[in-house]
Protein backbone atom coordinates (compact mmCIF):
# COMPACT_ATOMS: atom_id res chain seq x y z
CA UNK A 1 0.00 0.00 0.00
CA UNK A 2 1.09 3.73 -0.60
CA UNK A 3 -0.41 7.09 0.46
CA UNK A 4 1.46 10.43 0.34
CA UNK A 5 -0.21 12.90 2.54
CA UNK A 6 -3.35 13.17 3.79
CA UNK A 7 -6.61 12.87 1.98
CA UNK A 8 -4.22 11.29 -1.53
CA UNK A 9 -4.75 8.15 -3.15
CA UNK A 10 -4.28 5.27 -1.51
CA UNK A 11 -3.38 1.66 -3.66
CA UNK A 12 -3.67 -2.00 -2.93
CA UNK A 13 -1.98 -4.53 -4.46
CA UNK A 14 -4.27 -7.56 -5.64
CA UNK A 15 -2.75 -9.96 -3.73
CA UNK A 16 -0.17 -13.39 -4.65
CA UNK A 17 0.40 -13.29 -8.70
CA UNK A 18 1.47 -17.02 -8.67
CA UNK A 19 -1.39 -18.83 -10.09
CA UNK A 20 -2.68 -15.64 -12.58
CA UNK A 21 1.27 -15.61 -13.93
CA UNK A 22 1.18 -19.91 -14.07
CA UNK A 23 -2.35 -18.99 -16.07
CA UNK A 24 -0.75 -16.43 -18.44
CA UNK A 25 2.34 -18.94 -19.10
CA UNK A 26 -0.50 -21.65 -20.44
CA UNK A 27 -1.77 -18.94 -22.74
CA UNK A 28 1.45 -17.74 -23.96
CA UNK A 29 2.81 -21.57 -24.57
CA UNK A 30 -1.27 -22.57 -26.15
CA UNK A 31 -0.89 -18.94 -28.00
CA UNK A 32 2.34 -19.86 -29.74
CA UNK A 33 1.30 -23.19 -30.83
CA UNK A 34 -2.20 -21.50 -32.27
CA UNK A 35 -0.19 -19.23 -33.88
CA UNK A 36 2.38 -21.91 -35.43
CA UNK A 37 0.03 -24.12 -36.67
CA UNK A 38 -1.83 -21.58 -38.47
CA UNK A 39 1.09 -20.67 -39.78
CA UNK A 40 2.18 -23.73 -41.18
CA UNK A 41 -1.42 -24.62 -42.35
CA UNK A 42 -1.31 -21.28 -44.40
CA UNK A 43 1.93 -21.58 -46.00
CA UNK A 44 0.92 -25.18 -47.07
CA UNK A 45 -2.46 -24.44 -48.43
CA UNK A 46 -2.39 -20.40 -49.24
CA UNK A 47 -0.79 -18.00 -51.84
CA UNK A 48 1.99 -16.17 -50.43
CA UNK A 49 0.54 -13.14 -49.83
CA UNK A 50 -2.73 -14.24 -48.44
CA UNK A 51 -0.43 -17.15 -45.62
CA UNK A 52 1.53 -13.44 -44.59
CA UNK A 53 -1.81 -11.74 -44.25
CA UNK A 54 -3.01 -14.57 -41.87
CA UNK A 55 0.35 -14.62 -39.76
CA UNK A 56 0.00 -10.92 -39.37
CA UNK A 57 -3.79 -11.13 -38.33
CA UNK A 58 -3.12 -14.45 -36.19
CA UNK A 59 -0.10 -12.86 -34.56
CA UNK A 60 -1.60 -9.55 -33.11
CA UNK A 61 -4.46 -10.86 -32.33
CA UNK A 62 -2.66 -13.60 -30.20
CA UNK A 63 -0.15 -10.73 -28.81
CA UNK A 64 -3.58 -8.41 -28.22
CA UNK A 65 -5.23 -11.56 -26.21
CA UNK A 66 -1.45 -11.66 -24.26
CA UNK A 67 -1.36 -8.18 -23.44
CA UNK A 68 -4.80 -8.50 -22.23
CA UNK A 69 -3.73 -11.67 -19.90
CA UNK A 70 -1.04 -10.24 -18.86
CA UNK A 71 -2.32 -6.90 -17.44
CA UNK A 72 -3.52 -7.97 -14.13
CA UNK A 73 -0.41 -8.84 -12.83
CA UNK A 74 0.97 -4.94 -12.48
CA UNK A 75 -2.88 -4.05 -11.70
CA UNK A 76 -3.55 -2.23 -8.16
CA UNK A 77 -7.22 -1.40 -6.58
CA UNK A 78 -6.99 2.67 -5.65
CA UNK A 79 -8.96 4.95 -3.59
CA UNK A 80 -9.09 8.41 -4.33
CA UNK A 81 -11.32 11.62 -5.03
CA UNK A 82 -14.32 9.94 -3.24
CA UNK A 83 -13.96 6.87 -5.54
CA UNK A 84 -12.89 3.49 -4.97
CA UNK A 85 -11.63 1.52 -8.14
CA UNK A 86 -11.10 -1.73 -8.47
CA UNK A 87 -9.21 -3.05 -11.18
CA UNK A 88 -7.91 -5.99 -12.97
CA UNK A 89 -5.67 -4.82 -16.07
CA UNK A 90 -7.18 -4.58 -18.94
CA UNK A 91 -9.84 -7.60 -18.26
CA UNK A 92 -12.09 -5.80 -15.92
CA UNK A 93 -12.83 -2.88 -13.80
CA UNK A 94 -15.53 -1.46 -11.51
CA UNK A 95 -15.54 2.31 -10.17
CA UNK A 96 -17.22 2.83 -6.75
CA UNK A 97 -18.29 5.82 -5.69
CA UNK A 98 -17.31 5.30 -1.91
CA UNK A 99 -21.15 7.41 -0.74
CA UNK A 100 -21.94 3.64 -2.60
CA UNK A 101 -20.17 1.08 -0.65
CA UNK A 102 -23.10 -0.41 1.98
CA UNK A 103 -20.60 -2.42 3.80
CA UNK A 104 -17.40 -4.12 3.45
CA UNK A 105 -16.10 -7.48 4.80
CA UNK A 106 -13.67 -9.97 4.66
CA UNK A 107 -14.85 -12.78 2.73
CA UNK A 108 -14.41 -16.42 3.64
CA UNK A 109 -15.09 -19.05 0.34
CA UNK A 110 -16.86 -22.03 1.54
CA UNK A 111 -16.01 -25.65 -0.10
CA UNK A 112 -19.29 -25.35 -1.70
CA UNK A 113 -18.74 -21.39 -2.88
CA UNK A 114 -14.69 -21.55 -3.39
CA UNK A 115 -12.95 -17.86 -4.26
CA UNK A 116 -12.44 -18.41 -8.01
CA UNK A 117 -8.87 -17.23 -10.37
CA UNK A 118 -10.17 -14.18 -13.01
CA UNK A 119 -12.94 -11.78 -13.60
CA UNK A 120 -16.50 -12.90 -13.56
CA UNK A 121 -20.20 -11.77 -13.28
CA UNK A 122 -23.05 -13.85 -11.95
CA UNK A 123 -26.20 -12.85 -13.27
CA UNK A 124 -28.20 -13.95 -10.19
CA UNK A 125 -26.36 -11.84 -7.75
CA UNK A 126 -25.05 -9.34 -9.62
CA UNK A 127 -21.81 -9.60 -8.25
CA UNK A 128 -18.66 -9.23 -10.15
CA UNK A 129 -15.39 -10.40 -8.37
CA UNK A 130 -11.90 -9.62 -9.89
CA UNK A 131 -9.31 -12.45 -8.18
CA UNK A 132 -5.63 -13.12 -8.96
CA UNK A 133 -4.47 -15.63 -6.48
CA UNK A 134 -7.58 -17.76 -4.66
CA UNK A 135 -4.60 -18.05 -1.77
CA UNK A 136 -4.61 -13.88 -1.15
CA UNK A 137 -7.63 -12.88 1.11
CA UNK A 138 -10.81 -11.19 -0.25
CA UNK A 139 -13.09 -8.40 0.21
CA UNK A 140 -16.84 -8.76 -0.55
CA UNK A 141 -17.99 -5.03 -0.91
CA UNK A 142 -21.79 -4.71 -0.93
CA UNK A 143 -23.15 -1.73 -3.13
CA UNK A 144 -26.42 0.49 -1.84
CA UNK A 145 -27.24 0.76 -5.67
CA UNK A 146 -25.65 -1.26 -8.52
CA UNK A 147 -22.68 0.62 -10.73
CA UNK A 148 -21.36 -0.47 -13.99
CA UNK A 149 -18.68 -2.72 -14.35
CA UNK A 150 -16.55 -4.15 -16.85
CA UNK A 151 -15.56 -7.55 -17.14
CA UNK A 152 -14.21 -9.62 -20.10
CA UNK A 153 -12.07 -7.06 -21.84
CA UNK A 154 -15.65 -5.04 -23.19
CA UNK A 155 -18.68 -6.19 -21.80
CA UNK A 156 -20.66 -4.34 -19.53
CA UNK A 157 -22.11 -5.33 -16.47
CA UNK A 158 -24.66 -3.68 -13.77
CA UNK A 159 -23.21 -4.58 -10.57
CA UNK A 160 -24.34 -4.63 -6.78
CA UNK A 161 -21.66 -6.04 -5.39
CA UNK A 162 -17.83 -6.35 -5.97
CA UNK A 163 -15.95 -9.53 -4.71
CA UNK A 164 -11.49 -8.56 -4.89
CA UNK A 165 -8.49 -10.66 -4.18
CA UNK A 166 -6.34 -7.79 -2.04
CA UNK A 167 -2.59 -8.21 -0.90
CA UNK A 168 -4.10 -6.04 3.20
CA UNK A 169 -7.49 -6.62 3.73
CA UNK A 170 -7.62 -4.80 6.66
CA UNK A 171 -5.77 -1.74 4.86
CA UNK A 172 -8.52 -1.70 2.09
CA UNK A 173 -11.75 -1.88 5.12
CA UNK A 174 -9.79 1.18 6.52
CA UNK A 175 -9.83 3.26 3.35
CA UNK A 176 -13.71 2.61 2.44
CA UNK A 177 -14.75 2.88 5.78
CA UNK A 178 -12.87 5.79 6.17
CA UNK A 179 -14.45 9.54 6.65
CA UNK A 180 -14.19 11.36 3.37
CA UNK A 181 -13.04 14.87 3.42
Amino acid sequence: MSAVGFGAARTFGLGGRGPWLALVAGLVVLGGIEVLVLHLIAGALLPVPVALAVDLVAGVLTAALLVAFVSPLWSRHRVAGGVVRFRFGWVGAVDVPLADVASAAVHRPTTTKPLELGVGFDETTGRTSLVRSTASPAVLVELSRPVEGRVQVWRRVRTSSVLVGVASPEDLLQALTAPQS
